[in-house]
């Protein structure tokens, strides 16, 4: 069990590692307003991607070494063991690209929500919170444990959905 865990862990790890750079790559090349809109779509399609993963880990070791039979609370166990090795891998990229090639990303994205607010026509008071807000926000940011942390709680939703409805269509008794 230990060997399908790791391997289709590190595999979806890398997997969404390489899409992480590849996105981050694209921003960084259009600018961070340009790819916005559509940023966390292609993210999160990326995510999910490297996610099918844990579906295949599961239904490998059902097959291979459950002979044809696994219980959800076994399926469950492998595909979150497999999820956090992927979150891992993540996070870890996107603290070592963070700190070395994007060390203006809170700025940019602050910039952003900042403009969206003014074009949205709210208050002075609220423009104000929300700047206070994100100040804060950015000086956690550069924390690499609260980074870490906070871009691990990216994928793991989407690892936990893909865990549960995995166990649940591959479940055999």
């Amino acid at each position: 069990m230990r060997q399908t865990i790791i391997r289709y862990g590190l595999i979806s790890g890398v997997i969404s590692s390489i899409l992480m750079l590849i996105v981050s790559s694209i921003m960084k090349v259009i600018g961070f307003q340009k790819f916005a809109e559509y940023g966390v779509w292609v993210g999160f399609t990326c995510i999910i991607l490297s996610l099918v993963l844990v579906f295949f880990g599961i239904k490998t070791y059902r097959d291979e070494q459950g002979g044809g039979q696994i219980t959800f609370g076994r399926a469950f166990q492998i595909g979150i063991l497999v999820t956090v090795i992927s979150c891992i891998c993540y996070s870890l990229t996107w603290v070592v690209c963070y700190f070395n090639f994007f060390p203006n990303f809170m700025d940019d994205f602050g910039a952003y929500q900042l403009q969206k607010l003014k074009e949205s026509g709210e208050s002075a008071a609220e423009i104000a919170k929300q700047t206070a807000e994100m100040n804060r926000t950015k000086e956690l940011y550069q924390n690499p444990f609260y980074n870490f942390a906070v871009t691990f709680m990216e994928p793991f939703p989407v690892g936990l959905l893909m865990t549960t409805v995995s166990a649940l269509v591959l479940k055999k008794r």
